[in-house]
């Protein structure tokens, strides 16, 4: 596993959601009550960009079918979801993003 610079913590004022790549991984950033969280990037259900959905209360919401996945657990809740999303571990040092992915192709 290896740690990589994501995101700074001023992009986040724009969206609350931000797509990024690490290592080969696709990855969806969020930032909620002032904590950041990474989750795989694409909706276990339709494979749809999260980067695109809205936060609620907590949760993602899915653009494509209205799937909602709670986001500091990646855990599906309820259809048409039902898989659970990869989640990564992230540090913040400064105003800098840094997440945790393996290598890709190991």
């Amino acid at each position: 596993m290896t740690w990589h610079a994501v995101a700074d913590l001023a992009e986040f004022d724009g969206s609350p959601v931000l797509a990024r790549e690490a290592g080969g991984v696709s990855l969806a950033l969020y930032r909620v009550d002032g904590v950041v969280y990474a989750t795989q990037a694409h909706c276990t259900h339709a494979g749809v960009s999260l980067a695109g959905g809205e936060v609620v209360e907590g949760y993602i919401e899915c653009p494509a079918h209205y799937g909602l996945f709670e986001i500091a657990t990646g855990r599906a809740q309820g259809g048409p979801v039902c898989r659970d999303l990869a989640t990564y571990p992230v540090r913040v040092e400064g105003s800098r993003v840094w997440v945790e992915v393996g290598t890709a192709g190991l």
